[in-house]
């Protein structure tokens, strides 16, 4: 089974700047200040989940230099 094992997310919410998330473990708990991107992941990841199921002109709505 393929497993991710990185997620970089820039430009979405509340990540302006690139940033890396490493998934190697098993579990991955999510925590922090109020304000600190915790939704913006999980928003981050159901678009990205959600996107395959949608046309591309759906998808152009979410990401910004998004190539058909």
């Amino acid at each position: 089974m393929k497993r991710i094992k990185e997620i970089k997310i820039k430009n979405f919410k509340a990540f302006q700047q690139e940033q890396s998330f490493s998934l190697n473990g098993k579990n991955l708990l999510v925590y922090g200040n109020n304000g600190s991107g915790k939704s913006s992941l999980f928003w981050a990841l159901y678009t990205l989940l959600q996107s395959s199921t949608k046309t591309d002109q759906d998808i152009q709505k979410y990401f910004v230099n998004y190539l058909v």
